[in-house]
């Protein structure tokens, strides 16, 4: 395969995750201010809605997944997902932030973006899952894999960081000032780059026929078309992923419960809401740990990157610490940057591990099911964003947080720096415990230190 076949390959499989973030990160900076500010809906409703969707949509990263197994077509199982969804989620993304006012009735404003909340929710995962589950389809090669992760990653925090920099300034400047009007064309324009980024993936990305190369291997016939039960069997039959998707969980559990927290952090802590802004962009320092991953790969096995970049990310929490301890703004800085970076290292490899978990339900199990094992992250990001959402707002109301307060308690002030430093800092080295159990020799697609010779038609409990 050519270089510019290969970067051209990069730069459209990290375009759809690019497209599909622009419209997550407009929804989780800035939907509920539209909804309670904009379209004076009551912030009470609001939250019940974000959770009750919660509850709907846990778990539909896994139906997609099963359905893209199910998948038949000359384009391939995942690809034609883009296509399906992609076009849907950019006119979902502008009908968020276009609300008819229905001459004044709550009601039915309500009813609106309750259905347009959820469908967007449920269409975000079928537009998303598929960019995981393509990515062990797209080479067999796994340091290709891992640039493919890393152009990923990269093109995502680029999006992320800049839809975050830009959305309110956008806003004011379309809409003169009427910011309903200004939320409106940025959503239409936002809705027309997903569905084109969308499509021209779909155009120029392609998957590879699945083969059994080694000929022992090609006297066990390939599983395909498996029902849900034995989804989950051979999932579970799978230690690797087993243990990848319990990682995962905890990861976004941890990023969620950081990211909610950082501004109650500055504004509280610190004391200076005038750098909340630059503070919390620094999303853009995740770049460099993106791109540090298919140099690291390459010498050394996921698992010691992945346990690397989380003590790297600790090191950083603990540079912040110090930071607050002496009032140095600087080493607040350089904290975050570091734990940023640490972050945009960990989030890459767990792509492609969970690529080399699909390799390894091939290779040694016979199992083809990319779509249902590649569902981790969006399952795994919804079950993190309510455990993270929760225990955020567990501990704050146990610290008595009170947002009319003038001046926090000591012990508010305490929960407040549980939520955004020593939570994550414990959740970290609960991943790194975790990770221990994870043997997967990514290079041969084979567990190093056991292989399972059960019968297909049997669970090996201690797999489990």
């Amino acid at each position: 395969m050519s270089k510019i076949h290969l970067w051209k390959q990069r730069g459209f499989y990290g375009l759809t995750d690019m497209a599909g973030n622009l419209i997550w990160q407009m929804v989780g900076l800035y939907l509920l201010f539209y909804y309670t500010t904009v379209l004076d809906i009551s912030a009470a409703f609001v939250g019940t809605l974000f959770l009750v969707v919660r509850f709907i949509d846990a778990f539909d990263g896994m139906f997609f997944g099963f359905l893209i197994d199910h998948t038949h077509s000359k384009y391939g199982k995942a690809r034609p997902y883009f296509l399906w969804f992609g076009i849907p989620l950019g006119v979902l993304a502008f009908l968020l932030f276009c609300n008819p006012s229905f001459g004044g009735n709550k009601v039915f404003q309500m009813v609106w973006i309750s259905i347009i909340y959820t469908a967007f929710s449920l269409v975000y995962s079928g537009a998303n899952t598929p960019i995981t589950a393509i990515l062990p389809s797209l080479t067999k090669d796994p340091d290709e894999r891992a640039n493919l992760a890393s152009a990923r990653m990269v093109l995502t925090n680029t999006g992320t960081a800049v839809i975050g920099a830009i959305t309110i300034p956008m806003v004011h400047f379309l809409g003169a000032n009427n910011n309903k009007v200004g939320f409106l064309i940025w959503g239409a324009i936002v809705g027309v780059v997903i569905a084109v980024s969308f499509v021209l993936a779909f155009a120029n990305l392609k998957e590879l026929p699945i083969e059994v190369e080694d000929a022992q291997d090609q006297k066990q016939e390939l599983q395909e078309h498996l029902s849900v039960g034995k989804s989950f069997k051979y999932a579970f039959k799978n230690k690797p992923w087993v243990v990848l998707t319990i990682s995962f969980i905890a990861i976004q559990t941890f990023w969620v419960v950081r990211l909610g927290s950082g501004v109650f952090f500055i504004d509280y802590i610190v004391k200076r809401p005038d750098i909340v802004g630059y503070f919390l962009g620094m999303t853009i320092f995740a770049v460099p740990g993106n791109l540090a991953v298919p140099f690291l790969s390459k010498r050394y096995k996921n698992r010691n990157v992945m346990d690397g970049s989380l003590i790297v990310f600790i090191i950083g929490s603990l540079f912040m610490l110090v930071g607050e301890q002496i009032d140095s703004v600087a080493l607040l800085f350089v904290g975050n940057g570091i734990s940023m970076m640490a972050m945009g290292a960990v989030f890459t490899l767990t792509f492609i591990m969970i690529a080399d978990t699909v390799e390894y339900a091939r290779t040694e199990l016979h199992i083809e099911e990319p779509g249902f094992l590649s569902s981790v992250p969006v399952v795994g990001a919804k079950i993190g964003m309510g455990f993270g959402g929760a225990l955020s707002g567990w501990i704050l109301t146990w610290g008595g947080f009170a947002s009319t307060a003038k001046v926090q308690t000591e012990k508010a002030l305490q929960a407040i720096n549980i939520n955004f430093v020593w939570l994550p800092i414990v959740l970290a080295f609960v991943i790194i415990f975790i990770m221990a159990f994870y043997r997967l020799n990514e290079k041969e697609a084979v567990v190093d230190d056991t292989v399972d010779d059960t019968d297909d038609d049997e669970i090996d409990e201690s797999m489990v």
